[in-house]
């Protein structure tokens, strides 16, 4: 689907849904909301898998995996279930991705806001079961995406644990999955012993956001990424893949 040849990408987000053999995108039941903001252009593809939707006058990509397609997917993709009752996906998905007029600013609030909305929109009219964000391999329940993606729109945080994900390496040393869907590039962060695991979630989370809003990685010791209690240094990964900062041991008062 994907294949040489292709100048599509791959979506970037997954609902899985029950849905027949052959269903055909252009007729996707729109909620009364989602039709008065988006334009259906059926004209782009001849092929019924793949439909090009207009939001808000920014362009997305859908596209529909058969229940095998979505099967292999998942189990070639290293999904992570966020909820540990989760069942793992076993029907077919629709495939939500930004157009590559927009690719790069695809890190931006309002066209992240957008792609997340139209997920929603297309998970409650066809009851879908699960979301996946694939850039960072999670994997939740559809009601729990659809809570995170109506408070984010109301202006709550970025919903950092299913875009971003984060897992020490080994001990002392962090990395991100999904931060370079947005920066182009993930973090690989390396703190002292002395340092407790909530703190490192903390002030991760934080640098996460920042990059999140701004699409970019800072040089170390700017407003933006230094952290007050916490002084950090960078550097730029060996393989330009990564950024690897580090925390200063933590700070101590004597006398």
């Amino acid at each position: 689907r994907y294949g040489i040849g292709r100048v599509i990408s791959e979506p970037a987000l997954l609902i899985v849904a029950p849905m027949m053999n052959g269903f055909d995108l252009a007729h996707l039941p729109w909620s009364r909301e989602a039709g008065g903001r988006l334009v259906v252009n059926g004209a782009k593809f001849d092929d019924l898998d793949m439909l090009e939707v207009i939001v808000d006058g920014m362009p997305f990509l859908l596209s529909r995996l058969s229940a095998e397609e979505s099967r292999r997917k998942f189990a070639d993709e290293n999904f992570g279930p966020l909820s540990g009752d989760l069942p793992y996906p076993d029907g077919s998905a629709i495939g939500i991705g930004p157009r590559d007029i927009v690719t790069s600013a695809r890190h931006l609030p309002e066209i992240n806001c957008r792609l997340l909305m139209l997920g929603q929109w297309i998970g409650t009219s066809l009851e879908a079961t699960a979301a996946a964000w694939v850039p960072s391999g999670a994997l939740v329940h559809f009601a729990d995406y659809d809570q995170a993606v109506t408070n984010y729109l109301a202006g709550g945080p970025f919903p950092p644990d299913f875009q971003i994900c984060f897992s020490e390496e080994r001990k002392g040393r962090f990395i991100t999955r999904g931060l370079a869907y947005f920066a182009g590039r993930e973090i690989r962060l390396s703190v002292g012993a002395d340092y407790e695991a909530s703190d490192v979630a903390e002030q991760l989370a934080r640098i996460i956001d920042d990059i999140v809003t701004h699409g970019k990685i800072d040089i170390p010791g700017s407003p933006r990424t230094s952290v007050k209690r916490h002084p950090l240094s960078g550097s730029d990964g060996d393989d330009r893949g990564y950024f690897d900062i580090s925390f200063e041991s933590q700070p101590t008062i004597t006398g």
